[in-house]
């Protein structure tokens, strides 16, 4: 892998990992455009290191706030744990619940169903696939139910449902983003809580994968200048993508994703044949 690669697909993390349009599938399709056939696992974890931090960046106030309130359970749990609304240290905190709950289902799929999924990523068709799919899903997004404007945090059937589908993303070519957001929507989350709660249930598992392709990557990588390059683009890009989204998203307009979802499906589904 040389520089200009690191560069093109650093960019591609970035882009594809936040906006609804799969990160898996394109690094798939990108890996095979560029005759990259062996997995760049110390790559793949440079490049998830830097869409990671990007969430921190923009996530940052909800981080400190979720921080803050659970100091706050800490120093005082009686009234923290009565949950009253009126209470400004129950909001972090029931969204920490809430992460915990819906990372529960994502976490089992991972564990039982990763040396598949893995299995899936030699396979264009399946990519292809899984794109017309995460089309599909960013269609149905614009019938969501009305929004449940009380909400400061989903419910806990609505953190399940939502990490049910994040487990389901695994599959390359199905994007987690559209699937969580859209799942959120459908479910009467108000579009900024649906984004929100889609990013911050994102960390544990973006965590995850990352410590897991790094242990599986020891000490081998394809440079450090790559690794720099790749992890820099990812950041930057990913930190502008998540920008974008939420104006997408805040403005209802989710759906206008799909056609892309569904011309790369396509021409993936003609390449793989």
């Amino acid at each position: 892998m040389n520089i200009l690669q690191a560069l093109g697909l650093g960019v591609l993390q970035g882009l594809t990992e936040f906006l609804p349009v799969s990160s898996s599938g394109h690094l798939v399709l990108a890996q095979h455009l560029f005759g990259l056939k062996e997995p760049q696992l110390f790559f793949d974890v440079a490049v998830h290191g830097g869409t990671l931090m990007s969430i921190f960046v923009v996530f940052r106030s909800d981080m400190r706030q979720i921080l803050k309130d659970c100091l706050t359970l800490l120093h005082s749990p009686r009234q923290t744990l009565a949950f009253n609304p009126t209470t400004e240290a129950t909001a972090g905190v029931k969204m920490v619940l809430m992460i915990f709950v819906g990372s529960i289902p994502t976490a089992l799929i991972g564990l039982i169903l990763r040396d598949f999924a893995d299995r899936l990523f030699a396979s264009i068709t399946v990519v292809g696939i899984s794109l017309l799919v995460t089309g599909l899903l960013l269609v149905w997004s614009r019938w969501s139910r009305p929004h449940r404007s009380n909400l400061s945090t989903p419910s806990p059937v609505d953190a399940l449902l939502i990490g049910l589908v994040q487990g389901a993303a695994i599959t390359p070519g199905l994007s987690r983003s559209g699937a969580t957001i859209t799942v959120g929507l459908l479910r009467g989350l108000r579009p900024e809580l649906a984004f929100r709660f889609s990013f911050l249930l994102s960390i544990p598992a973006i965590l995850g994968a990352t410590v897991l392709e790094a242990l599986q990557a020891g000490s081998v990588n394809p440079g450090w200048h790559v690794v720099g390059v790749g992890f820099f683009f990812a950041f930057l890009v990913g930190w502008a993508a998540l920008r974008l989204l939420l104006a997408v998203v805040g403005r209802g307009k989710l759906f206008s994703f799909a056609p892309y979802c569904f011309v790369l499906g396509t021409a993936a589904l003609i390449v793989g044949l």
